[in-house]
């Protein structure tokens, strides 16, 4: 099965759920890159040739991507199966 069918394979409480799970690895990986940041800064401590390390919309959305997808994996059955049974009842 491709990605594009798997996506169009799930129900709109998949879609909120992964949409939960990117808000929660959004903000795991903004702290992640951050404290990459300080440890880079660290590091280099007062090295003037040193590069800056910058949080870009690439390495945000990558690291983010990385997070929801184990987040998924390790939860998503879970979770799914705890709102329906919620909405159920």
């Amino acid at each position: 099965m491709t990605l594009g069918q798997w996506l169009n394979s799930l129900t709109l409480l998949d879609h909120i759920i992964i949409l939960g799970f990117f808000i929660i690895a959004g903000f795991l990986a903004h702290v992640t890159l951050v404290a990459i940041r300080q440890w880079y800064q660290h590091i280099q401590k007062s090295n003037p040739y040193a590069n800056e390390f910058r949080i870009t919309p690439l390495y945000f959305m990558g690291v983010a991507i990385l997070y929801t997808v184990i987040i998924y994996k390790l939860l998503g059955g879970i979770v799914t199966t705890w709102v329906e049974t919620i909405i159920d009842k």
